[in-house]
């Protein structure tokens, strides 16, 4: 499985389609709206049927939250935490149903989702919100809901990041990390959500470029009999096992983009994601297929993967529907009903952490929304979604501010994507700074672990996503239209 960059298929997707790759996956650089996408997909898939190779199995990840592909035009879900805080299978289902149908609407059949991993390292710099929360139970059982409902309504889901990315201080896509626990420890956390999400049949799992000590002292779990194996033997998945980017540095540094795709395959992965330079996805292609003629790769380890491959498109239909309709895409993708869900899902996630001073709900009095604690315009998009529930919100900028003049100051603090000390202590200097001048509410749009370093006497608010859903629902119970009913999915010290 390839990637390429590009809103139409580029000359080097068109020779790897030709020489025989089995799948696509796509990226924020390949998606400008629905309609598009599903243009793509179409003609990828008569490139793959003029060449008379088998249907693509093409993928994205639609997690929601911060991780979205289909974003302009769709319906744009809240970030798994959220869900966390809501804690309804129900209202898992219902937005994963409506992920699926989408993404079928657009040619796509894979989602590398849901995230089984337990978020128990508040300095997690990758995960954070993509996470259900740090319960193993419960991110099990929503996971469950998720890849149910997924699989239900058409799309193959794929859970990650096997045996878990969740109690780690050092992104993968920037270097290796590696995981100390004892095997109880991996046991009792780690792996548990995985065992009621292969039992619900899910069809395939990631893995992770990690190392586990008490499952192989020296090898990533990608490249591992021994990760992989555990996963075959000891919980009893038959489903297809897909690797995470071969072109993070995890992994890169560790072996040669041929090399690692080689050593995959034999640990037991049945998809190569071969992402990054067309020279580096070449390299992995012919590696795979040097060791396989050579006797390396012994043919029936081929011959399983491609097994479990065909049987994935056979069960989601890959085949009768590799071409889809785009003149249907304005009735199926982004319609008013599917809104809904999204909304009901932001505000059942919005979780009252701390309220000292009693300043929700805000009064009919100005608002000022303080810019340069949490992403990109984030603060702009708060202060239009107060405004759109009845206040009278402006932006400011964190730089010198003015003492209090009657107006409450909202901080959006933290970032969904960038977890780190770094912005949690830019989002903390902002936040004083604020506070300082007068009555202050936090706004998590990230992991709330920011809120820590938010003053004390400050009102702080968590909604876990800076997505439109999550925005809108933060301002409805800022002014007072909704009662925070989320509750706190992972812990504050």
């Amino acid at each position: 499985m390839v990637d390429f960059t590009g809103l139409e298929p580029s000359a080097e997707i068109v020779r790897l389609v030709r020489d025989g790759v089995g799948g696509v996956v796509l990226f924020d650089k390949n998606v400008a709206e629905p309609a598009q996408i599903a243009s793509l997909t179409n003609a990828l898939q008569r490139i793959a049927a003029d060449a008379g190779r088998p249907p693509l199995l093409i993928s994205m990840d639609q997690e929601g939250g911060p991780v979205v592909r289909l974003r302009a035009g769709a319906t744009h879900f809240p970030s798994a935490m959220a869900f966390g805080a809501a804690g309804s299978e129900a209202l898992v289902a219902s937005a994963a149903g409506i992920t699926a149908r989408e993404l079928r609407a657009v040619g796509v059949q894979m989602n590398f989702a849901p995230v089984l991993d337990v978020n128990t390292n508040p300095l997690n710099p990758v995960i954070g919100v993509r996470s259900y929360g740090e319960d193993p139970e419960r991110v099990g059982r929503l996971g469950t809901a998720a890849v149910r409902a997924l699989e239900v309504s058409g799309v193959a889901a794929t859970v990650k990041h096997f045996p878990g990315h969740g109690d780690t201080s050092v992104d993968s896509h920037l270097g290796l990390p590696v995981v100390e626990h004892d095997l109880r420890h991996l046991d009792r956390m780690e792996l548990a959500p995985y065992r009621p999400v292969i039992a619900a049949g899910c069809a395939a799992v990631m893995t992770a470029h990690i190392i586990f000590r008490a499952l192989d002292p020296e090898r990533p779990a990608t490249v591992s009999p021994a990760v992989l194996g555990f996963l075959r033997e000891r919980l009893g998945f038959t489903g297809v096992l897909v690797t995470d980017s071969m072109a993070m540095d995890a992994i890169t540094g560790y072996a040669s983009r041929g090399e690692a795709a080689v050593q995959a395959v034999l640990a037991g992965a049945d998809i190569i994601l071969a992402c990054g330079a067309h020279e580096a996805q070449q390299e992995a292609l012919h590696a795979v297929r040097a060791a396989a003629s050579h006797g390396r790769i012994p043919p029936g380890r081929i011959e399983d993967a491609a097994a479990r491959v065909r049987a994935l498109k056979e069960r989601f239909k890959v085949g009768e529907r590799a071409i889809v309709p785009v003149d249907e895409i304005p009735r199926r993708v982004g319609v008013p009903a599917h809104q809904v869900v999204a909304d009901r899902a932001g505000e059942a996630a919005v979780t009252l952490v701390r309220d000292p001073e009693r300043l929700l709900a805000l009064g009919p009095g100005p608002v000022e929304v303080v810019d340069g604690a949490a992403g990109e315009a984030t603060a702009v998009r708060l202060a239009d979604a107060l405004r759109a529930a009845g206040r009278d919100a402006v932006t400011v900028p964190a730089e010198g501010l003015a003492p209090d003049r009657g107006a409450v100051r909202v901080v959006p603090v933290g970032h969904p994507r960038r977890d780190t000390p770094e912005t949690r202590a830019a989002a903390a200097r902002v936040a004083h700074a604020a506070a300082a001048a007068g009555p202050l509410i936090a706004v998590a749009t990230g992991a709330p672990y920011v809120l820590t370093e938010v003053p004390g006497r400050a009102t702080c608010l968590a909604v876990y996503g800076d997505d439109p859903a999550s925005l809108r629902a933060a301002a409805r119970a800022l002014a007072g239209l909704i009662t925070p009913q989320g509750v706190l999915p992972v812990a504050l010290s």
